[in-house]
């Protein structure tokens, strides 16, 4: 990889967090039967863009916050079993950042819950600035926050279209292929552990 590169940023559910179903998988199951994620969807896509407070979020599923809901699914995930290896052999190197698709209350759940400020920095949380991948404005704010151009940024996520996204800013692209991807988009590399990234870097 290019010696340039200065951050290796991270995506959260699918790279850091193994799942990358964070509606399917977790918040789901918690829900009455009668709830679908087509239901969810438009909620989840609001709260998670920061267009709606997280109450709100809740009483569009005809919930409320304090039912323990959150609590009970966020518990569920789990950090990838390399991630702890493969960030400390990384950080002596490189910094290392989150780029992530989340409502803002959960991602501070979760950075308590994983001390994620240990390890990265900046932390970038769609609900907390507004926008979301892949929304091009999201990645400027990542290089802003970072004080870094774009060629000097990696970035790993599950998901193409948010790499293809990325690279339109110089932003080399790394694909965690957990599953299946319909994207046409060719990242510059593909990886299906968070090992081989030292093979890589």
């Amino acid at each position: 990889m290019d010696d340039a590169i200065k951050l290796i940023a991270f995506d959260l559910f699918g790279v850091i967090i193994t799942d990358g179903h964070l509606v399917t998988n977790g918040l789901l199951p918690f829900l009455p039967a009668t709830l679908t994620k087509a239901d969810i969807k438009p909620w989840y896509n609001a709260y998670t863009r920061g267009q709606i407070p997280e109450s709100a979020f809740w009483e569009g599923l005809g919930l409320t916050a304090d039912t323990g809901v959150r609590e009970r699914f966020l518990g569920v995930f789990e950090l990838d079993g390399e991630l702890e290896q493969v960030t400390r052999a990384l950080a002596m190197r490189y910094r290392l950042g989150i780029l992530s698709n989340l409502g803002a209350e959960w991602g501070e759940r979760l950075e308590k819950r994983f001390r994620f400020a240990d390890r990265f920095a900046p932390r970038i949380i769609s609900g907390e600035v507004k926008c979301q991948k892949p929304e091009p404005h999201i990645y400027d704010i990542l290089l802003r926050a970072s004080g870094l151009e774009g060629r000097q940024v990696a970035f790993i996520d599950d998901k193409l279209e948010n790499l293809q996204a990325a690279s339109r800013f110089g932003i080399t692209t790394i694909h965690y292929q957990r599953e299946l991807d319909t994207c046409a988009f060719k990242p510059d590399y593909t990886i299906d552990s968070l090992g081989e990234l030292l093979q890589i870097l």
